[in-house]
């Protein structure tokens, strides 16, 4: 992937340490504003258009496709005359967390 997009990091924060010691590197999960409804799977978390202001159509986290990249490689969504700085709900967030568990083949426990 080559293009730019919209991307989620899920790395924690203790990784994400962008000057410094740290490895000036994140975990992401890309967006796709294509429909991967032929091939539609767990790890595939969508988002409705408007979900966030930065996410103007319907998209899909593609958790199988998470990848580590440099943070020189990021950058904020340009929206009217400022920068977005939007952060995920919590919820969205499990929802993304479901979705790598699924790619990953990491079982989901049920808690007893």
């Amino acid at each position: 992937m080559d293009k730019l997009r919209r991307v989620a990091v899920v790395s924690p924060r203790s990784y994400n340490d962008r000057h410094g010691a740290g490895p000036d590197r994140c975990i992401v999960v890309p967006f796709t504003a294509t429909n991967p409804s032929n091939f539609l799977t767990p790890a595939d978390v969508p988002f409705p258009a408007g979900t966030y202001q930065c996410l103007s159509v319907n998209t899909w986290a593609i958790c199988s496709a998470v990848m580590s990249v440099s943070h020189d490689r990021l950058d904020r969504v340009h929206i009217g005359t400022t920068y977005a700085r939007e952060v995920l709900s919590a919820s969205d967030m499990d929802r993304i967390e479901i979705g790598l568990r699924h790619a990953f083949g990491i079982q989901i426990s049920r808690g007893t």
